[in-house]
């Protein structure tokens, strides 16, 4: 990889390209630029041989504290954008500044993003893998990696072959599985359950159902709205005085309160209130009939 354009001459930044990627070196530039324009101390002091150092952040106009050891160099922030991202902060990078270190320490960047890791985990068309740093990449993933090579490569020559070699290879494949697995038999779910648990299962139930409380208003339904129509509808039928029709209404709860009439006279207003006395008292004897029974 080319080296990325540098934003200074600082060491510290030459390290930082160095040894990042260039898609994470950005965001370490970045963290760098604003390390050197604005950030403040406001505060310094010591404990357990732990530097603690309060730092401005003029951008989010925020104090940070960041512990420094000058001993193993370690360092912490509290805005935590080492442990989410792991790349050092504006911060950390502002207090290595100040102590003129030129290089930055192991702990302060995460493996996953140097260069290191890119060269190590790469193969050329032959399937031949890097040994590399045998920290990052232990031997039996090299083999693993190999034998996929070798793999593909076979899948390669096949093509176009007959088909009896194709029925050979997956004869030897299958054979191979066998002989690797042990003669178990399968597993049912009850005890792929303990495997998977750690433990086993106690078929004694001993959790009893809760008891059934009964609230104010329990036991009854209420009745839905094709209910309340098909009660309705048993009911007899009245003339009711307002609609002159017959309904299951009076005039008191008659759906059409408005309806116009031509004028009557006296003698049958009159009339009209008889008969609503006499529907009101049939009413009533009817109320307490129902409450009798």
């Amino acid at each position: 990889q080319s080296t990325p354009q540098l934003f200074s001459k600082s060491a510290l930044e030459s390290d930082g390209a160095r040894l990042f990627t260039h898609a994470v070196f950005e965001e370490f530039q970045e963290e760098y630029k604003c390390s050197t324009n604005t950030l403040t101390s406001k505060g310094f002091s010591e404990n357990n041989n732990m530097e603690l150092n309060t730092v401005k952040d003029a951008l989010r106009n925020r104090n940070f504290i960041v512990q420094y050891n000058p001993g193993t160099l370690e360092s912490s922030c509290t805005c935590k954008l080492f442990e989410r991202r792991g790349v050092p902060c504006r911060h950390i990078l502002w207090i290595y500044l100040g102590n003129g270190l030129e290089k930055i320490p192991e702990s302060s960047f995460a493996k996953k993003w140097t260069k290191d890791v890119v060269r190590d985990i790469k193969s050329n068309h032959k399937g031949c893998v890097g040994m590399g740093d045998v920290d990052i990449i232990d031997k039996k993933q090299i083999e693993m990696m190999k034998l996929w090579s070798e793999v593909h490569e076979t899948m390669g020559v096949l093509i176009g072959r007959e088909k009896e070699h194709v029925e050979d290879l997956c004869k030897l494949i299958k054979e191979f599985r066998e002989k690797l697995l042990p003669s178990v038999p399968p597993m049912t779910k009850h005890q792929e359950l303990e495997e998977l648990l750690g433990c086993a299962t106690n078929n004694e139930i001993t959790i009893l159902p809760p008891k059934i409380s009964k609230n104010k208003g329990s036991g009854k339904r209420m009745l839905s709205n094709k209910a309340k129509v098909v009660a309705c509808a048993s009911k007899p039928k009245r003339m009711c005085n307002n609609c002159k029709q017959m309904a299951h209404h009076d005039k008191r709860n008659c759906p059409n309160p408005f309806v116009e009439r031509p004028p009557q006279n006296v003698d049958d207003e009159e009339e009209e209130e008889e008969e609503e006395e006499e529907e009101e008292e049939e009413e009533e004897e009817n109320e307490e009939d129902e409450l009798e029974d």
